[in-house]
C-alpha cells in the first residue's frame, strides 16, 4: 500500500490525465483503484486514531521532549531507563514503551517532527495500555461472604461427624 500523499497525488494525477483507452470521458481504471486505495487508507487512519488522553501517546509525548541532537535522536540510558519506568506506570509493558520510544526515534532520524504525521499514524498499532480492572467486591462484603461460607462448612462438618 502506498503512502497517504503518494495515493493523493496518484489520484489526482490519474483523474485529471486522459486515460489512453477510455473514450468515454469517464475515469480510467487506474484512477478508480488510486480513489478507492485513498479511501481506504483514510479509513484506516480514522480507524487508527489515537485519544490525546492515550497512555501510548502520553508517553511517546514523554520521549519526544526525552530525546537530544535533533536528527540524531539520541536517548541517554539514564532517559531510556526513566522513561521505561513512566511507561510502566502508564500501564504499558516494558516491549511495547521500546517499540514508542523506537517510533519517535525513527520520525525524528528521518527529518519528521517527533510526534509528526508518521508517528501518529503508526503508535495506535501498539497494543493499549493494561487498564488495572477494579476489584468486583468491595474488602469488607468479600469476608462476610468467607465467614459465612466458613460457618456453613462448619456446620456440614459438625452435622457429618455427629451422625
Amino acid at each position: 500500500m502506498l503512502p497517504q500523499r503518494n495515493v493523493a497525488r496518484m489520484a489526482a494525477a490519474l483523474a485529471s490525465a486522459p486515460s489512453a483507452g477510455a473514450s468515454t470521458g469517464g475515469p480510467s481504471e487506474a484512477a478508480k483503484r488510486a480513489a478507492l486505495e485513498l479511501e481506504v487508507a483514510q479509513a484506516n487512519r480514522q480507524a487508527a486514531s489515537i485519544d490525546a488522553l492515550d497512555a501510548r501517546w502520553v508517553f511517546a509525548c514523554r520521549v519526544a521532549t526525552s530525546i537530544e541532537g535533533g536528527r540524531a535522536a539520541i536517548l541517554r540510558p539514564e532517559a531510556r531507563d526513566r522513561l521505561l519506568a513512566q511507561a510502566s506506570r502508564l500501564g504499558l509493558r516494558q516491549f511495547d514503551a521500546n517499540l514508542i520510544i523506537a517510533i519517535v526515534q525513527d520520525s525524528a532520524r528521518c527529518g519528521h517532527e517527533p510526534l509528526g504525521l508518521p508517528t501518529a499514524e503508526r503508535v495506535p498499532l501498539i497494543r493499549p495500555a493494561h487498564q488495572a480492572r477494579p476489584a468486583s467486591l468491595p474488602i469488607p462484603a468479600r469476608v462476610a461472604i468467607a465467614a459465612v461460607v466458613g460457618i456453613v462448612l462448619a456446620a456440614v462438618m459438625v452435622q457429618w461427624v455427629v451422625s
